[in-house]
């Protein structure tokens, strides 16, 4: 630590009541990075310095009452950051207009696009060609091209003859039109638990004797 620096606490501990956690409990990440932006600004305003990484947490007090708060400071020179999840998307290529809804999660590295129905991209369009256009995933991005084919293929209204496409693009082929998407993976919902087999029943037969 150099001499004359200011050294400010670093590791900041929020409690809550019991309440009110649970009901900002899915807010916490965005409070997290908000406080955290907050508290650089102004240390960075003040030239104060921290004597390791930033951390904002969150906990929950039985003693608090609702609409109560406490914050808790410390320094902690070996404090390390909170990452947030990675969050996982992926690409989708989304035919607008359709009923009901068609759409392609672009999960392999070409995909052909046409009228045939071998393509992987199967259009019932009497204006695309046979083979009209392929997407092909690259290093940089996935890539529209042009198949010779006999209309043309459009992004975002400009013939090309291939293209890198970006979120919300805009494709037509012959008569269709599609959207180029890139959205979070939705979460695999819960298995569901197994059902129940109730037991066999068992009969015992218990004949009277005839007299």
């Amino acid at each position: 630590m150099s001499v004359g620096a200011v050294y400010v606490p670093n590791r900041y501990l929020i409690h809550l009541g019991i309440e009110d956690f649970e009901r900002f409990e899915g807010l916490i990440p965005t409070l997290q990075e908000e406080f955290g932006s907050l508290l650089s600004r102004s240390a960075a305003e003040r030239r104060w310095h921290f004597p390791g990484a930033l951390v904002v947490e969150f906990a929950e007090d039985a003693e608090l009452a609702p609409g109560r708060f406490e914050v808790r400071a410390e320094h902690d020179a070996d404090a390390v950051a909170h990452q947030a999840p990675e969050s996982r998307v992926r690409d989708v290529l989304r035919l607008t207009g359709s009923q009901p809804p068609k759409e392609w999660v672009l999960d392999s590295g070409r995909l052909v696009m046409g009228r045939l129905p071998a393509c992987e991209v199967s259009l019932n369009d009497a204006n695309a060609s046979r083979q009209h256009a392929e997407l092909v995933k690259r290093e940089d991005g996935w890539w529209l091209v042009d198949l010779d084919s006999t209309n043309g293929t459009f992004v975002n209204g400009s013939m090309v003859k291939e293209r890198r496409l970006g979120p919300g693009d805009r494709i037509q082929i012959g008569s269709s039109k599609l959207e180029f998407v890139t959205e979070p993976v939705p979460p695999v919902p819960p298995k569901a638990p197994p059902a129940e087999v109730p037991e066999p029943t068992q009969v015992v037969s218990n004949p009277l004797n005839a007299d």
